[in-house]
């Protein structure tokens, strides 16, 4: 009995050091050391495509569409009407504003100027001629002159009377006039222009109705377009040098094979340090219609200016649903597997943009039977 617990123990401790040394798990294939070399840029990245301008249409009134509502794909030109809100309640507005002006004016203008008539009756000039000859012959003393002269001289008329014009409220005529000016302005709102040419490329949920201060659209120019995307960091100075002296080739590549030539307008001189990549911009002419704002490309960028890189062989470089990857030998003989992000090929080798360092060991062309963890033998 104690025998064949003996052999049981012996076997299963047997067993842990063959799992834990690989005998018995273990595959021969061969194995290459990384290294680097110098070759002239080639890069082929993944950029995100977005449009050089944008807009939002965003109605400063609410009301229910009188015209057709804007649908995704529509295709539209700078200066043409892209909404017209029920403009019937806003014009009624200007209405009654406007007559609320022109009453209170009407009610302020200056009165009309009356004069009173003048007093009727006048001199008598006959007998005043008479009391003259009078007074001359000696006829009345000059006291009975002064008295009957009196009583003969012409009444004085009375100056002319002008009514009062009524007070003029200048506060309340200035009121109305801005009254009128914001409901203006408000119908001015109901139609909405569109200021760039090209597509519309997201609604709001219900298109049909306008509320103000809400995205109703969302419109996108289609031409040029900008390509945005990172530079591995090992490139950045043949990049920076091929761009000052212009001998860099740029390229974006549409899913059937098709390019537009573009320019690079912008290479970020600052490292993002959560990738330790620079921020990239091409710039490009969509003429073609082959791309899509907001949607994933391939970017290809080609400068004579030579990099030190590292390549392996493209049997090394195996594709899963996460990206590619290789397998490598760590200090402990074991495999592993190391995600890489590849470059472009060229005399059976690929380029290794990022993932792997000098010095590691790259298994060639890794059997279908090998699996992580297992001994690999050279």
């Amino acid at each position: 009995m104690r025998i064949k617990k003996w052999a049981v123990a012996a076997c299963v401790a047997i067993f842990a050091a063959a799992v834990l040394s690989g005998c018995g798990n273990s595959v021969t294939t061969k194995t290459e050391s990384v290294t680097k070399s110098d070759h002239p840029v080639a890069l082929t990245l993944d950029a995100n495509i977005t449009a050089l301008h944008m807009t939002n249409v965003v109605p400063k009134l609410s009301g229910k569409l009188v015209s057709t509502p804007l649908t995704v794909g529509q295709e539209v030109k700078a200066g043409e009407v892209v909404v017209q809100v029920d403009s019937a309640p806003y014009q009624q507005s200007v209405s009654d504003a406007e007559a609320q002006l022109v009453a209170a004016s009407s009610a302020a203008a200056t009165a009309p100027v009356y004069q009173a008539p003048a007093a009727s009756g006048g001199g008598d000039s006959a007998q005043r001629a008479k009391l003259d000859v009078w007074y001359n012959e000696g006829a009345i003393s000059k006291v009975e002159y002064n008295q009957m002269m009196a009583r003969t001289a012409p009444p004085v008329q009375s100056a002319p009377v002008q009514e009062a014009a009524p007070a003029v409220d200048s506060g309340r005529i200035a009121q109305l006039q801005q009254a009128v000016q914001s409901a203006r302005e408000m119908l001015s709102n109901a139609t909405i222009y569109s200021p760039i040419d090209g597509r519309v490329t997201s609604v709001a949920d219900n298109p049909s109705v306008a509320v103000a201060g809400n995205v109703l659209a969302t419109i996108q120019q289609m031409t040029p377009l900008v390509a945005t995307f990172a530079v591995p960091e090992d490139y950045i100075d043949a990049l920076q040098t091929a761009k000052s002296n212009g001998t860099i080739k740029v390229s974006i590549i549409a899913p059937s094979g098709e390019s537009e030539t573009g320019e690079l307008t912008y290479l970020s001189e600052v490292k993002d340090p959560a990738t330790g990549s620079y921020m990239a911009k091409i710039t490009f002419n969509n003429d073609k219609n082959l791309f899509v704002p907001g949607e994933f490309y391939h970017v290809r960028l080609s400068t004579p200016q030579e990099v030190s890189q590292i390549t392996v062989p493209k049997t090394a470089v195996k594709t899963k649903d996460s990206g590619d990857f290789v397998y490598i030998v760590n200090d402990k003989g074991l495999a592993d597997a190391r995600s890489v992000l590849t470059g472009d090929e060229e005399a059976g080798r690929v380029v290794i943009l990022n993932g792997l360092s000098e010095g590691e060991k790259v298994v060639i062309d890794p059997p279908d039977s090998l699996e992580i963890g297992m001994k690999v033998n050279t």
